[in-house]
Formats: structure tokens, C-alpha cells, sequence
């Protein structure tokens, strides 16, 4: 195995990944399908589920602690799929039948939501919605590794970012403008049908039959599993330091990006007074951003020090923050929504190709989704913590969120300090050599 020429203290080794052989445009092409479905999902979760909420609640708390669970239900299903999908084989493959068994639950919730009538269904449904948009984003997660080899990661991620972006335009630019001309003729009823509706098919299409279409092939584990209890399932993590470290890095980005993205719709529309579609074609542009720049992005990243792109990614995530903090049209909101889709392509593409270089095969699954809890940690206290501290500390003033994310992001900085590209690092040393 290579092992990177480090100080003896810490020598870290890098496993054989479990391909050689080049991802082809089909499997590249699900992967993507896929991670827009989730993430037209998750757009919706982000922009739609608040507006939905406040018709119930104006406690900005209770708000955050309602759409926290998502990723406390994460906790739940993202290590049980990863552990059970590393152990699945099926007709239909391994990820496959998750993404396939999940899918048309979620999209029963979405339809549903618009008909609520009391704050406790909207809890139920919204319970049932986070837990299996979970397992099709933890069947999901093990698949750069799996199916693509480390020289095509970058590309292939960027590839995927594109594809998620995309999930958050159509909403932000489609779907948000037709939820304010629905209201305007409905008023409050059913209030979101149409862009609610869209999701549940977006989930039928793009998800659950697309699926179909993902030609997995079996792996063997590396070397024998120990009898998997919490104690090993721990160990099998934190026995990889780099991932420890990667994990940190995870909570942190999770934690100052959801202080903006959790509240930034209720920011928009409840302190500076703008109409739905006001705010869709605004922040509707960071997206946008993250499309543009994926690709060339991942094309050099592969030639970059990871660590000194996320290290820049929450630089400008600071940026964002003071732009944030003194906006007050459209078009300040819009700037900071362009720092933040320029933060999100840095920390993807070089996080996520980073932690495939230290998972070990056998247990890709189980570690990519543990990776993810990390995240999933960093999202639950950002969303009850800042809306606690929105709702308890400041009355209800929104502003507080661009501060919030600011510090948590110099945190970040000083946790990436730890951090190495120990591929890098050797591909450096290797070409004096050459």
C-alpha cells in the first residue's frame, strides 16, 4: 500500500481504492439524477418548509427545532443504511434498492403537505419526509468512492454538483415564483401545492426509476470484519485520524452554513419584507454560482492542495457573512448569495474528494455515512441553537444568522490547520522524482 512520507509521529496510509476502472457516462449520469431528486428535496425542505411552518408558528425556536428534524432523523437513518447497504445485494444492486424503496414514501409526504390542517401532521409528515430523504442521501454518499476512481473524483463531483445545483434553481426560479402567484389567487389554502406536487415527481423520476439504470458490481471487504457493535462501529471511524479530523471540519461547515441557509427565507421575507419570488430570484442566483463554477472547479482541483480550498471555501464564507449583514435589497442579497454558491463548490469538491481518499473498502458505506452524522451534527445545533438564540436572545431579529456563520467559519480555518492531502503531498514528492 502507498504510504505518504510523513513524519514518523504520524504516518498516515492511503488504501487502494475499490475501482481502477473509469465511471461511464451512464453510471455518472444516475449518480447525478439522483442528487438532484434529493436535492430538489432538500431545496424545498430549506425554502418552502419554513414559509409552511409560520402559517402554524411564528416562534422562530420552534421552527428551527421542527426542521431539525431532518437531521436528527439523519443520526438514525444514515448509519443504518450505511452499515445495511455495505451488507445488501439485490436484483437491483446494493445503493440501488434504497433509493428505490425510499423514494415514493417521500414523495406520499410531499403531496400530503399542502392538506395539513394542524402543526402536529405538519410534524408527523415532515418526521416520515427527513428520515427517508436520509436513506436515499446515505445510500447515495458511498458511490463516488465505490464507482469512481480517485484521478475522475473531482470531475465526477463537480458533475454531481452541477446536478444538485440544478435541483435548487428549478425551486428557487420555478418553484418559488409559482407558490406566490398560487397563493395570490388561493390565498393561504393548500398553501405550496404546486411546488410540493413537482417534488413528489421529481422523486418518482429521478430517483426511483433512474435507479434502475445503476450497474453496481459486488466488493469484497479488504481484510476480515470484526463483529460490528457501537464500540466498533466508533472504532472503525476514529481509528482513522484523518477522518476524525474531516469530521470536525464537516460539523463546522454544516454548523455556519445552515445559521444562513436555515433562516435566510425567513430573513428575506419576514425583516426585509420581500415577496417569495423576490427572494427565489435572489439567493435563486447562488446556485447558479455553484453551476458555473463546478466543472472548472473539479478539473483543477485534482491539481490543488484540498485542504488550502476549503481553508479559501470558509474565507469566503466570511465574506458572505458581512455582505449578508448589511443587505437590504435584493441585490445585496443576491452578492451574498454569490459568495455562498462560491464557498459551496470550494468545500464540495475538495471535502468530499478528500474523505474518499481514506475510507476503506468494506466499510464505505458505513464510514461515508458517518462522515455525514458529523454533518447532520452541525445542522441539528445550528437550527436549534440559532433559533433559539433568534427567537430568546435578539426578538425575533433574523440579522443575527450572518454573525453567527461568521465566526463558526474562523473556527473552521483554525480546525482545517490539522488537515492534509497526504495524496497531494505524495504526488508532489513523486514528480521531482519522475
Amino acid at each position: 500500500m502507498p504510504i505518504s512520507d510523513t513524519p514518523a509521529t504520524e504516518r498516515i496510509e492511503l488504501h487502494p481504492p475499490p475501482t481502477s476502472e473509469r465511471a461511464s457516462p451512464r453510471t455518472v449520469g444516475v449518480m447525478s439524477s439522483v442528487l438532484f431528486g434529493v436535492h430538489f428535496v432538500e431545496a424545498v425542505s430549506v425554502n418552502l418548509l419554513p414559509l409552511t411552518l409560520y402559517l402554524f408558528t411564528q416562534n422562530a425556536f420552534f421552527i428551527g427545532l421542527i426542521l431539525a428534524i431532518n437531521p436528527i432523523f439523519g443520526f438514525i437513518a444514515q448509519p443504518i443504511v450505511g452499515v445495511l447497504s455495505d451488507r445488501t445485494w439485490t436484483r437491483v444492486g446494493r445503493r440501488a434498492f434504497y433509493f428505490i424503496l425510499a423514494a415514493p414514501i417521500v414523495a406520499v409526504t410531499e403531496v400530503a403537505m399542502p392538506f395539513t390542517t394542524a402543526l402536529w401532521l405538519v410534524v408527523v409528515l415532515v418526521v416520515v419526509m427527513q428520515f427517508f430523504a436520509d436513506v436515499i442521501i446515505g445510500a447515495h454518499h458511498p458511490l463516488l468512492a465505490e464507482m469512481v476512481p480517485p484521478a475522475q473524483r473531482p470531475f465526477v463531483a463537480g458533475v454531481n454538483l452541477v446536478a444538485a445545483q440544478l435541483g435548487w434553481i428549478v425551486v428557487l426560479f420555478v418553484g418559488m415564483p409559482w407558490v406566490t402567484q398560487y397563493r395570490e389567487g388561493q390565498g393561504d389554502q393548500f398553501y405550496g401545492l404546486p411546488l410540493y406536487f413537482m417534488a413528489a415527481g421529481v422523486l418518482l423520476v429521478f430517483v426511483m426509476l433512474v435507479a434502475l439504470l445503476l450497474k453496481e458490481r459486488r466488493l469484497d471487504p479488504l481484510q476480515p470484519r470484526a463483529r460490528l457493535s457501537p464500540r466498533q462501529y466508533v472504532r472503525d471511524f476514529v481509528d482513522h485520524p484523518m477522518l476524525l479530523r474531516l469530521g470536525f471540519v464537516n460539523m463546522l461547515r454544516s454548523l455556519q452554513r445552515t445559521a444562513i441557509a436555515g433562516f435566510v427565507a425567513l430573513y428575506a421575507t419576514k425583516m426585509l419584507l420581500f415577496e417569495e419570488a423576490e427572494f427565489g430570484q435572489s439567493w435563486g442566483y447562488m446556485p447558479f454560482i455553484a453551476l458555473i463554477f463546478a466543472l472548472p472547479v473539479s478539473l483543477v482541483m485534482k491539481r490543488l492542495n484540498r485542504q488550502h480550498a476549503i481553508i479559501l471555501s470558509f474565507a469566503v464564507m466570511i465574506v458572505c457573512s458581512a455582505i449578508g449583514y448589511v443587505a437590504d435589497t435584493p441585490s445585496m442579497l443576491l452578492v451574498a448569495a454569490i459568495c455562498f454558491g462560491l464557498a459551496d463548490v470550494l468545500m464540495y469538491t475538495g471535502h468530499a474528494t478528500l474523505c474518499t481518499d481514506y475510507f476503506v473498502q468494506g466499510m464505505i458505506g458505513q464510514q461515508s455515512t458517518t462522515m455525514n452524522i458529523f454533518y447532520g451534527v452541525g445542522r441539528t445545533v445550528g437550527l436549534v441553537l440559532v433559533g433559539a438564540t433568534i427567537n430568546y436572545v435578539f426578538d425575533n431579529d433574523y440579522s443575527v444568522i450572518w454573525p453567527i456563520s461568521g465566526f463558526l467559519a474562523v473556527v473552521g480555518i483554525l480546525v482545517l490547520l490539522g488537515v492534509r492531502d497526504v495524496r497531494y503531498e505524495d504526488a508532489r514528492q513523486a514528480r521531482p522524482a519522475a
